[in-house]
């Protein structure tokens, strides 16, 4: 301690010093503990974090394994996300045409829809018309019912009368030629074309199952000898039936069969004693000369009828009996 007198030194300096020494030494007391504890928990902190550094390692090392396998897993999912992507894409792609599509059906839809609308309101108009022409139609049958009765009663008439013609005609086609129906298709072809031949003449016709050549075509009144109007005739038939004939297969067995017909005034003279004679020898006569023109004679026949199958009565047309008639018939 310095007292008030310059120069002069207390010996009280002493103890101060000490005192300053004493903390002096504490402090490095206090510094050496303090570094001991801090060594001694940097030591412990060292071991802790070498510890932890090991186990960082471990846990590095096993991060590193896991990092591989994750990477590896990373990869697989990227494909896999690649494929997905492709994938969306080509959803995308279908969901764009669809959506298109469905656009057009859509459209189709609409316009079908107003096609139904237009169709049902035609139906219904149709179905109107239908209805009033029903309606008048009914009424039309209403008022008509009994004029087609009347028709039909008319038409069941006409149908009675068409099947007794059918048997008449029946029974004037001899039975051989119903048993050989072949033939009946070559006689009316005959009969046809020798019509169309000879044309339309009056006295050159067809009867039933006949064609009919009235008397006087063939012969002068009373006599057996063709005269040369009558051989042109027999000319022309003799050619048709060479031709019908010729069509005819050899199954079909024919006989063209000449009758002679007269009228019932009775004949007596130093050729004919009757009218049975007269129309036997005119029958003969035009079936020689059909053999002279090259028709076989198996295919021919004569007869003779005289005056015992009129085809009329009547006293002004005797002359229609006097014919020659030319039958198809079946042998």
């Amino acid at each position: 301690m310095y007292t008030r007198k310059k120069n002069e030194f207390s010996v009280n300096v002493w103890p101060c010093f000490v005192d300053a020494l004493s903390s002096l030494l504490i402090v490095i007391v206090f510094a050496i503990i303090g570094s001991f504890v801090l060594q001694v928990y940097l030591s412990t902190a060292l071991n802790d974090t070498d510890t932890s550094l090991k186990s960082l390692q471990r846990n590095y090392a096993s991060l590193q394994k896991q990092y591989v396998v994750a990477d590896a897993e990373c990869k697989k999912l990227q494909i896999q996300l690649q494929r997905l992507q492709e994938i969306f894409t080509a959803t995308k792609t279908s969901e764009t045409k669809l959506k298109v599509q469905n656009f057009n059906l859509n459209t189709q839809v609409a316009d079908l829809a107003a096609k139904i609308a237009d169709l049902n309101a035609l139906l219904e108009l149709v179905t109107k018309e239908a209805k009033q022409k029903e309606n008048v139609i009914k009424e039309n049958m209403n008022r008509t019912v009994e004029e087609k009765i009347e028709q039909l009663k008319n038409l069941q008439e006409q149908l009675m009368k068409l099947q007794d013609e059918i048997v008449v005609l029946k029974a004037q086609i001899p039975q051989s030629i119903l048993k050989n129906p072949e033939l009946l298709k070559y006689r009316s072809e005959f009969f046809a074309t020798l019509q169309n031949v000879l044309g339309g003449r009056s006295d050159i016709r067809t009867v039933g199952d006949r064609f009919v050549f009235q008397a006087e075509v063939l012969f002068a009144r009373g006599s057996d000898e063709l005269g040369e109007q009558g051989k042109a005739a027999l000319d022309t038939l003799a050619q048709v039936l060479k031709d019908i004939s010729g069509k005819m297969p050899a199954s079909v067995n024919w006989v063209l069969r000449v009758d002679g017909h007269t009228d019932k005034l009775p004949i007596h003279n130093d050729r004919f004693e009757s009218n049975w004679e007269l129309s036997t020898s005119r029958a003969l006569c035009v079936v020689k000369y059909l053999v002279s023109k090259g028709i076989s004679p198996k295919n021919l026949a004569a007869a003779g009828f005289a005056e015992y199958y009129p085809l009329t009565s009547d006293v002004n047309k005797m002359d229609k009996n006097r014919r020659i008639e030319f039958r198809f018939d079946s042998i």
